[in-house]
């Protein structure tokens, strides 16, 4: 069963932020699976990353909440 996560943070974009993010989900066996850019009225930038492994999933939203993201989830997707 796959897992997901969210990333939050508030504008303005930050290329290299989710560039970063991106390559350590993809390390880990994640994929960005969905990107919610800010609306026009400044709201937050939304980041879905998807795993195959819960396991994997909860050990990187951890990690990233450690050092201060803001991390939604992990939920399983059914």
């Amino acid at each position: 069963m796959s897992c997901m996560f969210e990333i939050s943070y508030a504008g303005p974009e930050d290329a290299t932020r989710e560039s970063r993010l991106t390559s350590e989900a993809v390390a880990s066996g994640g994929l960005l699976a969905f990107r919610e850019p800010a609306g026009v009225d400044g709201s937050s930038i939304c980041l879905t990353f998807e795993f195959e492994s819960r396991a994997q999933a909860e050990a990187v939203a951890e990690a990233w909440r450690l050092r201060g993201e803001h991390v939604e989830g992990v939920y399983d997707y059914t």
